[in-house]
């Protein structure tokens, strides 16, 4: 029988991740603007940032604009780019639980989606 304190419901939203790839005309090969190239979706929650536990786990916690939990997947990575509605982040870390269940991604917003281009925020690398 499972403990009900396990159970954490993931219900602030769905988050997407994947790669960014440019998009070219066919003719003239010049960029006609990015896309992201979606890997998966997650059910995700926010959580707080705890600065006395969370600094061991982000070289620059500063650098964080929120934090969320959502299910392990194997094939997750920080080089990848995630999306929530249509703002864009960069994964800065990663914490997976020792039963590989859940996953905390550390996020910095880099900029927002309009539907057919990345724009870039101010400050962001």
């Amino acid at each position: 029988m499972s403990k009900q304190g396990d159970y954490q419901p993931l219900n602030d939203g769905l988050l997407e991740y994947g790669d960014w790839t440019t998009k070219r005309d066919k003719n003239t090969a010049k960029k006609i603007g990015e896309e992201l190239t979606t890997r998966g979706r997650l059910y995700f929650g926010y959580k707080s940032i705890v600065a006395k536990y969370d600094s061991y786990l982000v070289s620059n916690l500063s650098a964080v604009d929120i934090k969320v939990q959502c299910y392990y997947v194997q094939d997750f990575q920080k080089s990848h780019k995630v999306r929530i509605k249509d703002e864009l982040f960069a994964v800065e870390s990663v914490d997976v639980d020792n039963k590989q269940e859940y996953m905390y991604l550390f996020l910095r917003k880099v900029g927002y989606w309009d539907g057919g281009n990345y724009i870039q925020t101010s400050g962001s690398k």
